[in-house]
Protein backbone atom coordinates (compact mmCIF):
# COMPACT_ATOMS: atom_id res chain seq x y z
CA UNK A 1 0.00 0.00 0.00
CA UNK A 2 1.32 3.43 -0.90
CA UNK A 3 1.49 5.74 2.08
CA UNK A 4 3.19 8.68 0.36
CA UNK A 5 0.08 10.86 0.46
CA UNK A 6 -0.62 10.03 4.10
CA UNK A 7 2.92 11.12 4.99
CA UNK A 8 2.37 14.38 3.15
CA UNK A 9 -0.85 15.23 5.00
CA UNK A 10 1.21 16.07 8.09
CA UNK A 11 2.49 19.10 6.18
CA UNK A 12 -1.01 20.55 6.07
CA UNK A 13 -0.60 24.17 7.07
CA UNK A 14 -2.09 27.20 5.41
CA UNK A 15 1.23 28.11 3.79
CA UNK A 16 1.26 24.86 1.75
CA UNK A 17 -1.26 24.92 -1.06
CA UNK A 18 -2.07 22.26 -3.70
CA UNK A 19 0.72 23.44 -6.00
CA UNK A 20 3.32 22.87 -3.28
CA UNK A 21 2.09 19.33 -2.61
CA UNK A 22 2.23 18.42 -6.29
CA UNK A 23 5.73 19.86 -6.50
CA UNK A 24 6.82 17.75 -3.52
CA UNK A 25 5.22 14.49 -4.66
CA UNK A 26 8.24 13.06 -6.48
CA UNK A 27 10.47 13.83 -3.50
CA UNK A 28 8.05 11.97 -1.25
CA UNK A 29 8.11 9.04 -3.67
CA UNK A 30 11.87 8.92 -3.03
CA UNK A 31 11.30 9.09 0.74
CA UNK A 32 8.78 6.26 0.49
CA UNK A 33 11.19 4.10 -1.52
CA UNK A 34 13.92 4.73 1.06
CA UNK A 35 11.62 3.77 3.94
CA UNK A 36 10.63 0.57 2.13
CA UNK A 37 14.30 -0.32 1.64
CA UNK A 38 15.11 -0.27 5.35
CA UNK A 39 15.67 -3.50 7.26
CA UNK A 40 14.97 -3.98 10.94
CA UNK A 41 18.03 -3.84 13.20
CA UNK A 42 19.44 -7.02 14.72
CA UNK A 43 19.33 -7.65 18.47
CA UNK A 44 22.86 -6.60 19.50
CA UNK A 45 23.24 -9.02 22.40
CA UNK A 46 23.26 -12.79 22.81
CA UNK A 47 20.10 -14.76 21.96
CA UNK A 48 19.30 -18.13 23.56
CA UNK A 49 18.80 -19.89 20.22
CA UNK A 50 17.08 -23.09 21.50
CA UNK A 51 14.68 -21.02 23.60
CA UNK A 52 14.01 -18.68 20.68
CA UNK A 53 13.28 -21.66 18.41
CA UNK A 54 10.73 -22.93 20.91
CA UNK A 55 9.25 -19.45 21.00
CA UNK A 56 9.05 -19.40 17.21
CA UNK A 57 6.79 -22.43 17.25
CA UNK A 58 4.57 -20.87 19.88
CA UNK A 59 4.44 -17.61 17.93
CA UNK A 60 3.36 -19.43 14.77
CA UNK A 61 0.56 -21.20 16.66
CA UNK A 62 -0.71 -18.29 18.72
CA UNK A 63 0.33 -14.98 17.11
CA UNK A 64 1.00 -15.32 13.38
CA UNK A 65 -2.66 -15.39 12.31
CA UNK A 66 -2.89 -11.70 13.21
CA UNK A 67 0.69 -10.43 13.03
CA UNK A 68 2.02 -12.61 10.23
CA UNK A 69 5.58 -13.90 10.27
CA UNK A 70 8.16 -11.17 10.60
CA UNK A 71 11.92 -11.18 10.58
CA UNK A 72 14.60 -12.59 8.33
CA UNK A 73 13.76 -15.67 6.31
CA UNK A 74 10.04 -15.02 6.62
CA UNK A 75 9.32 -15.06 2.89
CA UNK A 76 8.94 -18.85 2.90
CA UNK A 77 6.29 -18.60 5.60
CA UNK A 78 2.93 -16.93 5.96
CA UNK A 79 2.59 -13.45 4.49
CA UNK A 80 1.56 -10.51 6.65
CA UNK A 81 -2.28 -10.69 6.75
CA UNK A 82 -2.98 -6.94 7.31
CA UNK A 83 -5.79 -8.05 9.61
CA UNK A 84 -8.16 -5.73 11.45
CA UNK A 85 -8.89 -7.17 14.91
CA UNK A 86 -12.29 -6.19 16.30
CA UNK A 87 -12.04 -3.81 19.26
CA UNK A 88 -14.20 -6.15 21.36
CA UNK A 89 -11.68 -8.93 20.74
CA UNK A 90 -8.44 -7.02 21.25
CA UNK A 91 -9.78 -4.86 24.09
CA UNK A 92 -7.23 -2.07 23.83
CA UNK A 93 -8.00 1.62 24.30
CA UNK A 94 -10.65 2.64 21.77
CA UNK A 95 -10.31 6.44 21.89
CA UNK A 96 -8.24 6.51 18.72
CA UNK A 97 -10.77 4.28 16.93
CA UNK A 98 -13.61 6.62 17.88
CA UNK A 99 -11.74 9.86 17.15
CA UNK A 100 -13.01 10.17 13.56
CA UNK A 101 -16.47 9.57 12.15
CA UNK A 102 -17.08 7.47 9.04
CA UNK A 103 -17.80 10.71 7.17
CA UNK A 104 -14.48 12.24 8.24
CA UNK A 105 -12.60 9.12 7.16
CA UNK A 106 -14.51 9.11 3.91
CA UNK A 107 -13.65 12.74 3.24
CA UNK A 108 -9.96 11.87 3.68
CA UNK A 109 -10.19 8.80 1.45
CA UNK A 110 -11.89 10.79 -1.31
CA UNK A 111 -9.32 13.55 -1.13
CA UNK A 112 -5.94 13.58 -2.87
CA UNK A 113 -4.42 12.29 0.37
CA UNK A 114 -6.44 9.09 0.18
CA UNK A 115 -5.60 7.99 -3.36
CA UNK A 116 -4.07 4.56 -2.80
CA UNK A 117 -5.66 2.72 -5.70
CA UNK A 118 -7.16 -0.06 -3.52
CA UNK A 119 -10.37 -1.91 -4.17
CA UNK A 120 -13.58 -0.35 -2.91
CA UNK A 121 -13.82 -2.91 -0.08
CA UNK A 122 -10.47 -1.81 1.32
CA UNK A 123 -11.57 1.82 1.25
CA UNK A 124 -14.79 0.92 3.10
CA UNK A 125 -12.76 -0.89 5.77
CA UNK A 126 -10.81 2.29 6.37
CA UNK A 127 -13.97 4.40 6.60
CA UNK A 128 -15.82 2.19 9.11
CA UNK A 129 -13.20 0.10 10.89
CA UNK A 130 -14.31 -2.24 13.66
CA UNK A 131 -10.95 -2.24 15.43
CA UNK A 132 -7.22 -1.87 14.89
CA UNK A 133 -4.85 -3.44 12.36
CA UNK A 134 -2.47 -5.93 13.96
CA UNK A 135 0.95 -4.60 12.92
CA UNK A 136 3.86 -6.61 11.52
CA UNK A 137 6.51 -7.22 14.18
CA UNK A 138 9.77 -6.76 12.27
CA UNK A 139 12.27 -5.13 14.62
CA UNK A 140 9.70 -5.16 17.43
CA UNK A 141 12.41 -5.34 20.10
CA UNK A 142 13.63 -1.88 19.02
CA UNK A 143 10.27 -0.12 18.82
CA UNK A 144 9.12 0.30 22.43
CA UNK A 145 6.78 1.47 23.86
CA UNK A 146 4.00 -0.79 22.63
CA UNK A 147 0.35 -0.69 21.56
CA UNK A 148 -1.04 2.01 19.31
CA UNK A 149 -0.93 4.56 22.14
CA UNK A 150 2.51 3.67 23.51
CA UNK A 151 1.06 2.63 26.86
CA UNK A 152 3.10 -0.55 27.46
CA UNK A 153 6.84 -0.06 28.08
CA UNK A 154 8.25 -3.55 27.34
CA UNK A 155 7.48 -6.76 25.50
CA UNK A 156 7.49 -8.53 28.87
CA UNK A 157 4.56 -6.33 29.88
CA UNK A 158 2.82 -7.09 26.58
CA UNK A 159 3.10 -10.78 27.48
CA UNK A 160 1.97 -10.19 31.09
CA UNK A 161 -1.29 -8.20 30.89
CA UNK A 162 -1.91 -8.37 34.65
CA UNK A 163 1.46 -6.83 35.49
CA UNK A 164 1.36 -3.71 33.34
CA UNK A 165 2.12 -0.55 35.31
CA UNK A 166 -0.57 2.02 35.97
CA UNK A 167 1.97 4.83 35.77
CA UNK A 168 5.53 4.58 34.50
CA UNK A 169 8.49 6.81 33.84
CA UNK A 170 11.64 6.10 31.87
CA UNK A 171 14.88 5.83 33.79
CA UNK A 172 18.09 7.59 32.88
CA UNK A 173 19.66 4.27 31.82
CA UNK A 174 17.18 3.70 29.04
CA UNK A 175 16.93 0.10 27.76
CA UNK A 176 15.76 -3.01 29.62
CA UNK A 177 17.41 -6.06 28.03
CA UNK A 178 15.68 -8.54 30.31
CA UNK A 179 12.14 -7.35 29.67
CA UNK A 180 12.94 -6.04 26.17
CA UNK A 181 11.89 -2.44 25.96
CA UNK A 182 12.14 0.78 27.90
CA UNK A 183 13.69 0.65 31.34
CA UNK A 184 11.07 2.24 33.57
CA UNK A 185 10.14 3.12 37.10
CA UNK A 186 6.66 1.73 37.85
CA UNK A 187 4.07 3.43 40.07
CA UNK A 188 0.52 2.69 41.24
CA UNK A 189 -0.56 6.30 40.71
CA UNK A 190 0.78 9.66 39.61
CA UNK A 191 3.14 11.00 42.25
CA UNK A 192 2.51 14.36 43.87
CA UNK A 193 4.83 17.18 44.80
CA UNK A 194 5.60 18.35 48.31
CA UNK A 195 2.50 19.34 50.24
CA UNK A 196 0.29 17.12 48.11
CA UNK A 197 0.32 19.49 45.16
CA UNK A 198 0.34 18.41 41.53
CA UNK A 199 3.68 17.95 39.89
CA UNK A 200 4.85 20.74 37.63
CA UNK A 201 3.65 20.21 34.07
CA UNK A 202 7.16 19.45 32.78
CA UNK A 203 7.55 16.68 35.37
CA UNK A 204 4.04 15.30 34.74
CA UNK A 205 4.91 14.89 31.07
CA UNK A 206 7.74 12.54 32.03
CA UNK A 207 5.17 10.09 33.41
CA UNK A 208 2.86 7.90 31.34
CA UNK A 209 -0.46 7.70 33.19
CA UNK A 210 -2.62 4.89 31.82
CA UNK A 211 -5.69 6.16 33.70
CA UNK A 212 -5.98 9.14 31.38
CA UNK A 213 -8.38 9.07 28.40
CA UNK A 214 -6.76 7.46 25.38
CA UNK A 215 -3.82 6.15 27.43
CA UNK A 216 -5.09 2.82 28.73
CA UNK A 217 -2.64 -0.10 28.74
CA UNK A 218 -5.36 -2.75 29.02
CA UNK A 219 -6.33 -5.30 26.40
CA UNK A 220 -4.47 -7.70 24.12
CA UNK A 221 -4.87 -10.41 26.78
CA UNK A 222 -4.10 -13.19 24.28
CA UNK A 223 -0.71 -14.05 25.90
CA UNK A 224 -2.51 -15.33 28.99
CA UNK A 225 -3.12 -18.66 27.21
CA UNK A 226 0.63 -19.26 27.62
CA UNK A 227 2.35 -20.42 30.79
CA UNK A 228 5.39 -18.61 32.17
CA UNK A 229 7.95 -20.77 30.37
CA UNK A 230 6.11 -20.30 27.07
CA UNK A 231 6.01 -16.54 27.54
CA UNK A 232 9.77 -16.55 28.16
CA UNK A 233 10.28 -18.49 24.93
CA UNK A 234 8.14 -16.10 22.89
CA UNK A 235 9.97 -13.14 24.41
CA UNK A 236 13.29 -14.67 23.33
CA UNK A 237 11.98 -15.26 19.82
CA UNK A 238 10.81 -11.66 19.50
CA UNK A 239 14.43 -10.57 19.91
CA UNK A 240 15.24 -12.27 16.59
CA UNK A 241 12.70 -10.41 14.44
Amino acid sequence: MLFRSVLMQFLLVKENGPEQFHAWEEEFRDIERWIESLESPRWPWVVDEPLAERGRGLFLRHCADCHGVAGRGATELAAYPDRIVDIAEVGTDRVRLDSLTAKERGDLNRSWFGHFGEAAAAVRDRESPTGYVAPPLDGIWASAPYFHNGSVPTLWHVLHPGDRPVVWKRTATGYDRARVGLEVEEMEAMPVAAGGKKLASAERRRHFDTTRPGKSGKGHDFPDVLDESEKAAVLEYLKTL
